[in-house]
């Protein structure tokens, strides 16, 4: 009887030793804050499909009130766009900042106005550039 009580505690522990390795090896997400300053449809188009492209990352979590973000992503214009073929080419620029405005990058990107998630991806991997940079390094063994 004592014996199963014992196997049963030693097997809690094991599960929980487990878990607590496999959490600290797995990197942390990255806070974020998106912010436009356009106020256009395909501004807004823009910044929709970067938000859902954020929010599906397993890389970013958003900050909220009590977290500040280490990454603030910022698309500070309304989008340029030309016709081109009866379709529309959106043309933007995106910013990437630390919260206290330590600036890390500044990159234009393209996408047609029916496949803003084009644009989205583009934005989603440069902030994974720049995460990277933002990561602490792991210790050499």
């Amino acid at each position: 009887m004592h014996t199963g009580l014992l196997l049963a505690v030693i097997i809690a522990f094991s599960a929980v030793e487990v878990n607590q390795k496999q959490s600290s090896s797995q990197p942390t997400k990255t806070l974020v804050e998106l912010w436009c300053g356009g106020d256009d449809s395909l501004t807004r188009g823009v910044c929709y499909a970067a938000d859902k492209a954020f929010e599906a990352s397993a890389d970013f979590a958003f900050s909220d009130e009590e977290a500040k973000p280490q990454l603030v992503v910022r698309i500070p214009t309304n989008v340029d766009w030309k016709e081109k073929n009866q379709r529309t080419r959106v043309f933007y620029v995106v910013e990437f900042t630390s919260a206290d405005d330590k600036k890390f990058s500044k990159r234009k990107g393209t996408c047609w106005d029916d496949d803003f998630s084009v644009c989205a991806n583009q934005i989603l991997a440069e902030a994974r550039i720049v995460r990277r940079k933002l990561l602490p390094k792991s210790p050499s063994r």
